[in-house]
């Protein structure tokens, strides 16, 4: 193709306006990138509908992001969802949004890297990330000016990740190299590229292309703001994520014990006194610490069912419980069944150099337990169950609760037009945590020798944050960004990145300290929240249902549809109070905003008639006032039996939001994800469900929490969910609720409201 007809050809796209062209002024810089960014021009092929990449390199995320999202002269954007599969299939709830925004028969999906196992029409692009990278070039462009070349190298993913938004807004691909210089310089001949931005120290010459190096984490930023100060005017988004979250744990060695036993117990509870008649209802097993970093998990399953008449009545299901002592008799670890699946229990621990023989105790509930004021209730118990116990020798005590999160951080922080932290030494358990965590078999959840050395953590993560706020400034765009949504999403979960511990502890419960995310906020000059679930693959879902919010939920076409409904649930045990000194009168007032609420108290809060009055899944904001803990909530405390009607993990983790709602909490714990699984927490189970965002308190919260004021934000103010937490901390400082309440989901979340309608979602314009 010669280079006179190449020219012809570029005129003629400009003239019919499907060029990407930028003209980058840049004032704030004198080095080389100054020429590189101006007269870039690309051409763009349609492409499929829904963009799909696995979670096996991370580098998937990257090419990934800009394919799915772009920006160009002509229309403001260019959208489309991207979703991360695991080991070739989807989830059941991302073909459920699949078959939702795929409305047409005609549409389809483009695979990247791993086969898809799907019913749906798919284009894939196979094989390891160099090569991928090059066949989606020549997939997505017709031709462009620019690309950009990452190392194929999760030493530089850091770097990577930080330039990959500079794709979706220059509209240029992400190449990789990897000895791979004939390919690349194919490439670029094929799509008549001439310049190249080079990420990290990689040594890459392909002859006839200008290279411009971007080896610092500094000079990515840079540049990175020049093109969003240039494509925007402003920036209202900021990521914090941690690029080790996609390194899996060092295992040196496992050792792994199955043991079997049985417990045969009957127990009454009288006047909140338990008696056993018969037997006990528990058992002790020794685990055996060796010195080192040691990974403790245990697995406790019941494996026959309990033999008594309880088994018989439908809504009584036995309950396993696990609790973990250290050899000085000090809690490291406990959860229940109600917090995994039904006869079946999870706990681990990370321990740092504390050798010696841990207690392990296993407790079997089979009956009904009721009361508020004065418990009663009755335990028959008579059943097989077996332990097992997994011991991982680490060679470091790196532990990521949320694997992989950052591989949504491109997508992520492109839609928004934002900018993104990225920091490995954010991580709470990387080396220095070794001589931090000295002797301890826990974490700072059940440790409150390790707040401090959390809290310094913090402290490192927030001057890294003061720092970009600082690079804001340089462009003139600092004024407007904490002046407008100021937006800050935390894509980590909370080893990668920790929240704060406010002292003093509570005393009476386990967790101690109140865990916290408001030192993020800088004094809530930023509207926080912490985009997690259960998995990688949930929160590549839960970023596209907030994206692409309005094409999921369509338009009301009744009053009462889904859109205008408001459940209003409060909880047995002074839950009342709440129930009649807030939920009743603030019913009545977003009647005006053209709500149709509906209240669930104590004779209808149950789980049964919650599920069957669809009191959650049916409405878009539910606001829930009572008791709970973080794998379950018992808003039913008076009857015969608390255990039967809560909601807990094991049977909320199979319910489904048909369209995305608002929870929001005033209760103790719901918010509690530091030290357990995500798949443990009750709040994570209904983002997993379909929620769109959570409230809740990772701590116990004391008195009833006030909600009124983050719900005016959201339905007067049409704020964010994001923005609301904001407002509503500023004014309301009541402790420790203004310490342990927190956002889950993406702070730029808007919700739809009858008054306000649909937003765009955080989204930028040109």
């Amino acid at each position: 193709m010669s280079k006179a007809f190449v020219i012809s050809l570029a005129i003629f796209f400009i003239s019919l306006n499907i060029v990407n062209a930028v003209n980058i002024s840049i004032e704030k810089q004198d080095y080389q990138a100054a020429g590189a960014l101006s007269n870039i021009i690309s051409a763009r092929n349609s492409i499929e509908d829904v963009i799909v990449v696995p979670d096996s390199n991370p580098l998937f995320g990257i090419i990934g992001s800009y394919v799915s999202c772009w920006y160009d002269t002509i229309e403001s954007t260019g959208l489309k969802p991207m979703l991360v599969q695991h080991e070739g299939f989807l989830t059941n709830h991302q073909e459920m949004f699949i078959d939702k925004y795929l409305d047409s028969g005609n549409r389809s999906i483009l695979v990247l890297g791993r086969h898809l196992q799907t019913a749906y029409n798919t284009t894939e692009i196979l094989g390891l990330p160099p090569r991928v990278a090059i066949e989606v070039a020549t997939h997505v462009f017709t031709f462009v000016s620019t690309i950009i070349i990452i190392p194929n190298s999760r030493d530089k993913y850091e770097l990577s990740l930080m330039a990959s938004p500079l794709a979706s807004y220059l509209n240029i691909p992400i190449l990789i190299f990897d000895n791979n210089t004939n390919e690349l310089e194919d490439l670029c001949n094929t799509l008549n590229v001439s310049n190249a931005f080079v990420i990290g120290n990689i040594q890459v010459n392909i002859p006839g292309i200008n290279i411009t190096k971007l080896e610092t984490a500094d000079e990515i930023q840079n540049v990175v703001l020049t093109v969003i100060k240039d494509k925007f005017g402003e920036i209202n988004y900021i990521t914090l994520t941690n690029p080790s979250d996609v390194t899996p744990p060092y295992i040196i060695d496992v050792n792994e014990t199955t043991s079997f036993d049985h417990i045969s117990n009957i127990k009454i509870t009288i006047l909140g006194k338990e008696f056993d008649v018969k037997g006990e209802d528990s058992k002790q097993f020794n685990v055996i610490v060796p010195n080192g970093i040691n990974r403790i998990q245990v697995y406790g399953n019941i494996t026959k069912n309990c033999e008594s008449y309880t088994n018989k009545i439908n809504p009584i299901v036995p309950i396993i419980f696990l609790t973990l002592y250290d050899p000085f008799d000090n809690i490291v670890a406990y959860s229940s069944s109600l917090a995994l699946d039904f006869g079946t229990a999870y706990l681990e621990t990370l321990a740092c150099n504390a050798s010696g023989t841990y207690k392990l105790v296993v407790r079997i509930y089979n009956g009904i337990k009721g009361g508020y004021f004065s418990q009663r209730g009755i335990s028959l118990v008579d059943t097989d169950f077996k332990v097992t116990i997994k011991i991982s020798e680490l060679e470091k005590p790196h532990l990521p609760f949320i694997p992989k999160l950052s591989i949504n951080a491109p997508y992520l922080t492109s839609a928004h037009g934002g900018i993104m932290i990225a920091d490995s030494n954010f991580e709470l358990t990387n080396d220095s945590y070794i001589d931090a965590a000295l002797g301890s078999g826990t974490g700072p959840w059940h440790n409150e020798k390790l707040h401090n050395f959390t809290n310094e953590k913090v402290k490192y993560i927030t001057e890294q944050l003061n720092n970009t706020l600082n690079l804001i400034s340089n462009y003139e765009m600092l004024d407007d960004y904490l002046n407008g949504p100021a937006w800050l999403a935390i894509l980590a979960d909370t080893n990668m990145v920790p929240m704060y511990y406010y002292a003093p502890s509570q005393q009476g419960i386990y967790e101690k300290g109140l865990p916290s995310d408001n030192s993020y906020s800088l004094n809530w000059n930023l509207s926080v929240g912490r985009v997690v679930g259960w998995n990688v693959q949930d929160v590549s879902l839960l970023i596209a249902r907030t994206l692409f919010y309005k094409e999921i939920c369509d338009l009301p076409v009744r009053p009462k549809d889904w859109h205008n409904r408001f459940s209003f649930i409060f909880g047995e045990g002074f839950g009342e109070t709440g129930g009649i000194f807030h939920q009743i009168p603030y019913s009545f007032e977003i009647r005006k905003y053209g709500f149709y609420p509906r209240i669930f108290g104590d004779l209808r809060n149950s789980r049964q008639l919650s599920e069957l009055f669809k009191a959650y899944t049916g409405s878009n904001y539910i606001e829930y006032l009572g008791h709970g803990d973080w794998f379950w909530y018992s808003p039913s405390l008076y009857g015969l039996d608390y255990y039967s009607r809560s909601i807990d993990v094991a049977h909320a983790k199979s319910w489904i939001y048909n369209k995305p709602s608002v929870f929001l909490t005033s209760a103790c714990l719901m918010g509690r994800i530091d030290g357990i699984l995500p798949q443990m927490n009750i709040g994570l189970t209904m983002l997993h469900a379909g929620c769109n965002c959570f409230i809740g308190a990772t701590r116990t919260t004391g008195s009833e929490a006030g909600l009124t004021i983050l719900e005016n934000h959201l339905i007067v103010d049409d704020l964010s969910i994001g923005e609301a937490l904001r407002g509503e901390k500023r004014v309301d400082k009541e402790l420790p609720n203004y310490y342990v309440r927190v956002l889950y989901g993406d702070p730029a979340f808007n919700p739809y409201e009858p008054n306000n309608g649909f937003s765009n979602q955080g989204r930028p314009s040109n």
